[in-house]
């Protein structure tokens, strides 16, 4: 019998079984998030990212400026230079200078294949590299086309 006039006690919670509850809810949280979200890695990115390749100029080729540059993107391209349906984005190096073209710098020659025209550039020889750059303007690993030597009048 209870001194209580006959009521049931309710069942002490411990400290362990509220830690053991909140941590039961952030791995269920987080399960739910990545399920959501997914959780592919910076490899699926790289395989999605197709080659890109300098049309022109040539390697050797002496420029007047405004340089143009034209390549193959492989796929289709908005006029600021992002993949159609995509984060991914196309970034030049030229020499020291890197560049991500504007919101109407690159027009379409013919099927994937497009044309930019680079702002005023330091004279002098120069290599130059397109390269796809994912969301945070960060390089995608094994995503450039290959270098080519100009010198830029």
């Amino acid at each position: 019998m209870t001194n209580d006039g006959g009521a049931a006690r309710e069942p002490r919670m411990l400290t362990s079984d509220k830690v053991y509850g909140a941590i039961a809810v952030i791995a269920v949280l987080l399960a739910i998030f990545f399920l959501v979200r997914g959780g592919g890695s910076d490899t699926t990115v790289v395989d999605r990212a197709p080659r890109l390749t300098i049309e022109d100029p040539r390697p050797g080729a002496t420029l007047d400026q405004p340089v143009v540059v034209t390549f193959n993107a492989r796929t289709e391209l908005r006029p600021d230079g992002s993949a159609a349906g995509g984060t991914r984005h196309v970034h030049a190096r030229i020499g020291a200078t890197e560049l991500m073209p504007g919101s109407a710098d690159v027009r379409g020659v013919s099927g994937t294949t497009y044309s930019w025209t680079l702002p005023r550039l330091p004279a002098g020889p120069a290599a130059l590299r397109l390269y796809w750059s994912d969301a945070g303007h960060r390089p995608i690993p094994g995503a450039q086309s290959d270098s080519v030597m100009i010198t830029i009048r």
